[in-house]
């Protein structure tokens, strides 16, 4: 977020004051919080995403959707790339700077303005996510696409009271917070399905559809289950976009989105589902035109984000192992081989993992970091056994790791940026700005 005006910096130094304090344990205060704020969460017609994999794809795919039927539509995703204000966007547009200044201060006096001030026992995440959802009800939004941050069960947007709560591909990550088995995490994200809602799932895994659909039918939703109510059948991709024919409710061949891979068709279709399902729930009109419109028009950057032909270069936001794996799968469909990489990694994530299934298809590393303590040394990176047996280059930040990359790497090869949604935003801020990204409003 710029500093620019008094606003902007009163509203800066407002939110830094919450970083640090991680993620809630319970409800509670955020409950609190939204009650004192007018529950407006209440009034929204609302598709909730959780899962470790796809759901932001899944967000922007649904916000297209229902933008191209006429519908205004709120669209709040975290972390953001370059600016906060992307958590809160309302038809593709941030939050200005003004109304984020305006709803901030707002919002404290509101929260802080009694004998135990609820606000400063906010988190940074519940924080924002208490003014998203404020103010699309302040804007009179349509319909609303929610991702979750983190798990489900306990995540600050899970006062939400959704139509339509959609899970993802899950897969192991958290692991310290949401369980280390498949069926824990599952229960984790299972946490949004609330009673009477429609409920689409992509989960995949057998133990958690069996989560899933045991929470479903306790609290008597409709179950929409992806390989059996809908499906997304002969995909094809290129560098140039990716189709599939979709079967579900209603049938549409030759879908095509610009979006890059095999799985964002899974994603693609898991959206539909949602968007169908939300039609259902709240009488909203969705043609097959809209659908078709909202997959062409969707833009999702830095996820299989194409951002230079010579050499090709690559963003991937893929920072756990189930995503390298799925982004390794999508390089060889569209027939890429990523010949240097450059890495980086947050200390809590698997990047052992990661790194053994990655590495060995590069010719090269450039192994860097992001510019937050919560970065891996690239020191690091270097011990790792997947790391030995070709080129290693060290650097202290992206802009050195681009520099690194352009002596090393011939203009007929691929550049491929990935580890963490933290280095593909300092990417982008550097490729489009000369600057390094600023993480100080990140929720780190």
């Amino acid at each position: 977020m710029p500093e620019g005006s008094g606003e902007s910096r009163e509203t800066r130094d407002w939110l830094l004051s919450l970083q640090g304090r991680g993620w809630g344990t319970t409800l509670d205060g955020m409950r609190q919080a939204m009650q004192k704020l007018g529950d407006p969460q209440n009034d929204l017609k609302a598709i909730h995403v959780a899962g470790t994999n796809g759901k932001g794809s899944v967000c922007a795919i649904a916000s297209a959707i229902l933008q191209a039927a006429g519908l205004k539509v709120g669209l709040y995703t975290s972390p953001h790339l370059m600016d906060v204000r992307e958590r809160i966007m309302i038809d593709n547009r941030m939050i200005s700077e003004k109304a984020l200044a305006e709803i901030t201060v707002r919002a404290r006096d509101i929260l802080e303005g009694d004998k135990t001030p609820i606000a400063t026992r906010l988190t940074f995440f519940e924080f924002v996510t208490a003014i998203g959802m404020t103010h699309f009800v302040e804007k009179d939004v349509d319909a609303a696409v929610i991702e979750v941050g983190f798990g489900g069960r306990l995540d600050a947007t899970n006062v939400l009271p959704s139509s339509v709560a959609a899970i993802t591909q899950i897969g192991l990550d958290h692991t310290e917070y949401l369980g280390n088995t498949i069926g824990a995490i599952a229960a984790e994200k299972a946490g949004i399905i609330k009673e009477d809602c429609g409920v689409v799932s992509s989960a995949g895994d057998h133990s958690a559809m069996d989560v899933i659909k045991e929470r479903a039918l306790a609290l008597r939703c409709t179950l929409v289950e992806n390989g059996k109510d809908f499906l997304a059948m002969n995909i094809r991709a290129s560098l140039s976009g990716t189709s599939f024919d979709y079967q579900g409710s209603r049938d549409l061949p030759n879908m095509r989105t610009n979006l890059l891979g095999r799985h964002q068709a899974e994603n693609a279709a898991t959206a539909i589902a949602a968007c169908d399902e939300l039609a259902h729930q709240e009488g909203f009109e969705i043609a097959d035109r809209h659908i078709e419109e909202g997959l062409q028009n969707v833009h999702w950057p830095g996820r299989l984000d194409v951002v230079s032909r010579e050499p090709l270069t690559i963003l991937d936001c893929g920072h756990n192992p189930p995503a390298i794996s799925r982004l390794v799968d999508s390089l060889s469909d569209l027939g890429v081989n990523p010949d240097t990489v450059i890495y980086a990694s947050s200390k809590d994530k698997d990047y052992r993992t990661s790194s053994s299934i990655l590495f060995p298809k590069a010719k090269r590393l450039i192994l860097t970091k992001y510019g937050a303590p919560r970065s891996i040394e690239p020191e690091i990176l270097a011990q790792l056994p997947s790391a030995q047996d070709r080129p290693v280059f060290l650097s202290s930040g992206i802009s050195e790791a681009l520099d690194i990359s352009k002596d090393i790497t011939p203009k007929d090869e691929v550049v491929l940026i990935v580890g963490s949604v933290f280095l593909v935003g300092d990417a982008l801020s550097w490729l489009r700005f000369g600057k390094e990204a600023d993480f100080s409003l990140a929720g780190l």
